[in-house]
């Protein structure tokens, strides 16, 4: 079994990582100095400058070459960045995508780096599926987007079935990211149990995968 899959992105060095590599000092030890997240569902995005694990946020970007940027997941989406001049890693589960995390990471960098949405590629790595993603039948009103394919799909009374890449992708793409430069590892943690940690199959807390990305110059 791989300890990663590689995500292509331009201007990058991209990984996705599996349930082999059980935290950020082992991919640290692995690939090089390593910044991290004490992660808490939000929506703080903030500049990364150093190998450390930086408090309370959701998404780390950085003009720093070499210096791997690492997001921890088991169900939600890992979302790595890359343009020509920096990177982003991005936790994506359904309250940070609600909150708006990665349309504020996606101006942050049009904006601070003066680039054109064309300049923006991402990659949504290993995440919870749509067939295996239940939620209450009041969330495509929080995320403003219709309760239809291929965003929601019925489940049993008073739930659906919803499809958060295609919410994130939507996110994007109304920023003008064009489709192309968007891609989905098409990996689903739950279902994949010999390759992935998931909370929501396991009801425990077994790990979580770590996805990297930095700036290649």
């Amino acid at each position: 079994m791989p300890q990663f899959f590689e995500a292509t992105l331009p201007h990058a060095q991209a990984h996705f990582g599996t349930n082999q590599v059980p935290s950020v000092a082992a991919a640290a030890e692995l690939l090089g100095p390593t910044a991290s997240m004490h992660q808490v569902h939000g929506k703080t995005l903030i500049y990364a400058t150093q190998a450390t694990q930086y408090p309370e946020c959701d998404g780390l970007y950085t003009d720093i070459p070499n210096l791997w940027l690492a997001v921890k997941t088991a169900d939600c989406t890992p979302c790595l960045i890359s343009t020509p001049h920096a990177v982003a890693a991005l936790h994506l589960g359904w309250r940070s995508a609600q909150a708006g995390l990665l349309p504020l990471a996606l101006q942050t960098l049009l904006s601070q780096y003066r680039l054109t949405p064309q300049d923006i590629h991402i990659s949504f790595g290993p995440s919870l599926s749509q067939p295996n993603f239940e939620v209450e039948d009041t969330f495509p009103t929080a995320f403003n987007v219709p309760n239809t394919e291929p965003f929601f799909t019925p489940s049993k009374i008073g739930h659906v079935k919803m499809n958060l890449g295609a919410i994130l992708r939507h996110q994007a793409e109304s920023l003008g990211i064009p489709s192309h430069n968007i891609t989905n590892s098409g990996h689903c943690t739950f279902a994949e149990a010999e390759t992935f940690h998931s909370y929501r199959r396991d009801k425990t807390h077994p790990g979580r995968q770590i996805s990297l990305i930095k700036l290649v110059k």
